[in-house]
């Protein structure tokens, strides 16, 4: 849990630091009024994935490299030993429930950069981000440089995730859109 507290602040602050200037001069050439909106959006977004990356592809302080890749490839073993675990409930908890939050907010960005963004399209958005991730710890705990497993329940959890995070903006727009449309409250 101490690799949590490590927040990336530096590295975004990099990355905003070259990111604003570059992303003002593209926004100025096409003389394009400025979506405000959008560009808070778009600083979020890295933000986010920076802490995401930091989290999941960065060694957690104190892991020692191995040199053994853990490999699951069967959907639930992991969720289903988490269910079954006897010791501190904390772990499983902070375990299951951290890899679907963590993914929440990209079905939240999807939707706010794609308002026709289907739910097939979400679902596929999760599913490539997380393969991408595991594939990243996979292949760094091979080079020996990480500690970390390549599991699918880790794909499951967090592409559950960010369908979570699609439903809720979506559900949000309905219910904007609903509100809005009733007679007694447009004044």
């Amino acid at each position: 849990m101490q690799y949590i507290n490590g927040f990336p602040v530096l590295i975004i602050i990099l990355s905003l630091t070259f990111y604003l200037p570059i992303r003002y001069i593209i926004v100025k050439r096409k003389e394009h009024r400025v979506n405000y909106y959008k560009e808070i959006v778009y600083i979020l977004l890295i933000a986010y994935g920076e802490s995401v990356v930091y989290l999941t592809v960065f060694p957690s302080p104190g892991a020692n490299p191995s040199g053994e890749v853990s490999v699951n490839l069967i959907p639930f073993q992991t969720i289903n030993r988490y269910f079954a675990f006897q010791g501190n409930a904390a772990i499983p908890i902070i375990n299951l429930l951290g890899n679907v939050v963590v993914f929440i907010p990209i079905g939240l960005f999807a939707v706010f950069l794609n308002k026709k963004l289907s739910f097939m399209g979400a679902f596929l958005i999760g599913f490539s981000c997380s393969l991408s991730i595991e594939i990243t710890q996979l292949i760094l705990s091979f080079l020996k440089i990480l500690s970390r497993s390549f599991d699918i329940d880790d794909i499951i959890l967090n592409t559950l995730g960010v369908l979570l995070g699609f439903i809720i903006i979506k559900l949000i727009l309905s219910l904007n859109n609903l509100i809005r449309n009733v007679p007694l409250i447009k004044k």
